[in-house]
């Protein structure tokens, strides 16, 4: 997931001096904490890991809410990419459930069209 060309906005923990951030997310989470976690063996298990990598997106998307934020666009695109990884990697637990609701996350809003009448 670091890799990816949108995760910059989850490399590092959000800075303590971002407005509202602390009050609103109150378990902040990133790629680096993962990381290190990962590297120090401290993940009991898969489900521990996927556990925090979707903490990434719900927070970006609780602090970030609107739709066509390119903070929560990175964020429903890295949870698809995730959960499609997780998947296929057979770590998945609920048949592929998570993967599937990331993955219509993800997809661009779209607005309906007025039919003429």
């Amino acid at each position: 997931l670091r890799k990816r060309k949108d995760a910059d906005w989850f490399a590092e923990p959000v800075p303590a001096d971002t407005p509202g951030y602390l009050e609103m997310i109150k378990s902040p989470m990133d790629y680096g904490t993962i990381s290190a976690a990962l590297e120090a063996g401290s993940y009991a298990d898969a489900e521990a890991f996927a556990a925090d990598v979707r903490l990434v997106a719900s927070n970006a998307v609780a602090y970030s809410p609107e739709l066509d934020n390119d903070c929560n666009k990175a964020a429903r695109a890295n949870l698809a990419a995730f959960e499609a990884a997780f998947l296929k990697q057979g770590l998945a637990t609920d048949g592929g459930e998570a993967a599937k609701a990331a993955t219509a996350a993800a997809k661009p809003a779209t607005r309906k069209r007025k039919s003429a009448a």
